[in-house]
């Protein structure tokens, strides 16, 4: 019997492994290419550091990618922070409410999420060039609120139901206002919650193409943006795309090494109700 259920879990582990490999390739891909020469002359030790040095640098000083980088980090950070603050209360009142109407409201919400982006980008373009958001910071944290609201909703709106009202009565009977409920009680009570949905909204917003090639141009432009700016004049600098896909990807994968416990129990803390 212990002999089967260890070659069970060696089956896992190395089905788990296959499919792990298949998506590490993608990565492990572009690391290798932005470490190669441009014309891949000797395979040395020196020649590898150089040509990530060479590669890594030229991607930070290409196609303005410096100032795109912090740009795409300050639009995330602040698009999220507007969903949290906005999709908080929103999502209190579905979970809570019970008028039939807010459930038709969260439908709707719902409904334009899944809407082709092109639908809302047409629109916006025409009227941040008449009223001067085209090309901001505050336009493209403004836009992004059509991806990152109404997932923000739904999700925290899923993780305040999981919760037992008991909680929140106890709150009131003491003297707490609505908003002091919120913000006191369930806010800490789903804080696991609320940090897996700001962590996926900001990589939604941190690997977004569409916005920022619709509405921006130079002053807002994103690292999505800066990478297609590296190729040439009918060339591509393929190292100096992988360097730069490279360095993109880092800030995903540095917040997820520190908090990847808080994901994995935010993700499944609204599955089930108690």
């Amino acid at each position: 019997m212990n002999m089967r259920k260890t070659a069970d879990s060696l089956w896992r582990y190395l089905l788990l492994s296959l499919i792990s490999l298949i998506f590490l390739l993608p990565i492990v891909w572009l690391a290798v290419v932005s470490v190669e020469t441009p014309r891949n002359a000797e395979v040395s030790l020196s020649s590898v550091m150089s040509a990530l040095i060479d590669n890594y640098s030229d991607a930070w000083k290409t196609g303005g990618f410096e100032s795109a980088f912090m740009n795409t980090f300050i639009i995330s950070i602040f698009a999220v922070l507007l969903s949290d603050i906005l999709g908080l209360p929103m999502a209190f009142v579905l979970a809570r409410a019970k008028n039939m109407g807010y459930g038709f409201l969260e439908r709707v919400l719902f409904f334009f999420r899944m809407l082709p982006e092109m639908v809302f980008l047409l629109p916006l373009f025409v009227i941040y060039r008449k009223i001067g958001l085209f090309d901001t910071a505050i336009g493209m944290v403004l836009a992004f609120q059509i991806i990152t609201l109404p997932y923000t909703v739904v999700l925290l709106k899923s993780y305040i139901y999981k919760l037992s009202p008991s909680l929140e009565d106890a709150g009131r009977v003491d003297g707490c206002t609505e908003m002091q409920v919120l913000f006191r009680i369930t806010t800490p009570a789903i804080a696991t919650g609320l940090a897996a949905t700001s962590i996926l909204c900001f990589i939604s917003i941190w690997t977004n193409l569409m916005f920022p090639l619709v509405l921006s141009y130079s002053e807002a432009q994103t690292v999505s943006i800066a990478i297609a700016s590296f190729k040439g004049y009918g060339t591509f600098k393929w190292s100096t795309m992988a360097a730069g896909a490279v360095l993109t990807t880092l800030p995903q994968l540095v917040l997820f090494g520190f908090i990847n416990k808080y994901l994995v129990a935010g993700l499944t803390a609204g599955a089930v109700k108690e």
